[in-house]
């Protein structure tokens, strides 16, 4: 993995855009974090002077200069950090008291306030420090000023500015390398996601990813790619199926049609019509068996039913029964529909009657002589629903066949060669159901088997 390949990709760029955002947005917080410091700090600074000059006021008119003076000395007196200097003048701007030189170089500022240097001792050292200062006249042509110096405020300022600054240099630097960590961290994890899937492309189908050691989306990526792979493997192997089957089940019906027309061909004598119509029969089952392959393909293929008309499902119930009735009554089987009132559904009525037809012609063949078949339609689970249930008293299916018999061709194998048929049945009416949006099932009946059909 080369550095450029995870300088250029997508998690690297992200990060990098975002740290550089947020370390913008940070430096722009900084600056204004700075301005507000040092605009309340002067504000402070200059509203304690003014109340010093109003103490010093009020000294004066009580306690005349004498009191000015001897306030002036206690308070130089004390140890501070932060202390005022003071500066007294008479009418002729002759120093009288105070701790600041008689007339210090200052620069005018507005609303009367100045602005100086002055030399201070600080640790033996000589240092020219910034004062700000502001005059006021006692009376009497006696002048204060009062001074204060703001080299403390600027030195603090300066000290939380660069602190926070260099925090943020350390931050985008960090951020940056935990990108480009990130970044590659990911980019392995997509090559070597990439390797598998090329492993499982050479290797086959039956291959899957490997998700020991996974974690995140990525774990969540292969689990999902896996399950396709599942999908695309059972459709495959449903695909093989089906050609084996159709191999299977539509290879004698040809096999007869083309011995029979051999015979016709090569015999002496005029055909007869019960071989004609032995062949027309033949034909007839196979267009059948495909017309039924297309149906389920188109139903399967498309989409859901999305409106369809109004129909009531007890009428169309009575019309399958009715049609199936003179068979049950030749095979001697008892066919009885319990719908005791209409129930409205919404769907194709072509479709729900070949889909009940079809399972009632299946119960039917598969029960035996003095069996029953009951057809009953009663409110869904939820009681806006629909269900439909065909129950007979044939022999019925295994439990471990129930799920395959819905497979297009498959058939039991104890059927296979007793009753005829291409085990398209339930398929085709399992495709109609989900078309519907409904869901067909199968149970045991004790003896015999329900065929459930759920309809919305």
């Amino acid at each position: 993995m080369q550095i450029r390949e995870v300088v250029n990709s997508l998690t690297f760029r992200y990060i990098a855009k975002y740290v550089t955002a947020l370390s913008a947005t940070v430096f722009m917080g900084l600056a204004a974090y700075y301005l507000f410091f040092s605009y309340t700090s002067f504000k402070l600074l200059g509203e304690n002077v003014v109340e010093e000059l109003d103490t010093l006021q009020v000294i004066y008119n009580g306690q005349g200069l004498a009191g000015v003076d001897q306030y002036i000395g206690d308070r130089t007196a004390l140890p501070s950090v932060n202390r005022f200097y003071y500066l007294i003048t008479d009418s002729k701007g002759e120093k009288v008291a105070g701790d600041l030189p008689a007339a210090p170089r200052y620069q005018e500022f507005d609303d009367g306030w100045l602005g100086f240097e002055m030399d201070l001792q600080n640790w033996g050292e000589s240092i020219d420090v910034d004062f700000v200062a502001l005059p006021i006249s006692l009376g009497d042509g006696y002048r204060a000023m009062v001074a204060s110096d703001y080299a403390d405020i600027v030195q603090r300022a300066e000290l939380v500015f660069q602190t926070l600054f260099r925090v943020m240099i350390v931050t985008l630097i960090l951020g940056i390398t935990g990108g480009f960590f990130s970044a590659a961290r990911a980019l392995h994890q997509v090559e070597h996601l990439n390797r598998e899937i090329s492993r499982i492309a050479r290797a086959g189908s039956g291959q899957r990813l490997k998700i020991d050691g996974e974690s995140g989306y990525f774990r969540a990526l292969a689990i999902v790619m896996n399950e396709m792979l599942e999908q695309m493997e059972s459709l495959m192997q449903g695909v093989r199926r089906v050609s084996d089957n159709i191999a299977h089940d539509l290879r004698t019906p040809l096999t007869r049609m083309r011995n029979g027309l051999s015979k016709l061909r090569s015999a002496k004598v005029p055909v007869e019509g019960v071989q004609l119509e032995g062949l027309i029969e033949e034909c007839d089952d196979l267009l059948s068996t495909f017309n039924a392959l297309l149906r389920i393909s188109a139903l399967e293929s498309g989409s859901r039913l999305a409106s369809g008309a109004e129909l009531d499902l007890s009428a169309l119930l009575h019309d399958v029964v009715e049609l199936y009735e003179p068979l049950a009554f030749e095979n001697e089987i008892e066919l009885r529909l319990d719908a005791p009132q209409s129930r409205m559904c919404r769907g194709e009525a072509d479709l729900l009657f070949q889909m009940f037809a079809n399972v009632l012609d299946n119960a039917l063949k598969y029960t035996p002589g003095q069996g029953r078949v009951v057809v009953r339609l009663r409110p869904g689970r939820d009681g806006a629903g629909h269900t439909v249930t065909i129950s007979d008293s044939g022999p019925g299916i295994p439990a471990v066949e129930r799920e395959n018999v819905f497979r297009r061709f498959y058939r039991v194998e104890s059927s296979r060669t007793e009753y005829p048929g291409h085990g398209l049945g339930l398929s085709l009416a399992q495709a109609i159901a989900q078309y519907h949006h409904g869901t067909v099932s199968l149970l045991g009946n004790n003896p015999g088997l329900q065929v459930r059909f759920e309809l919305p």
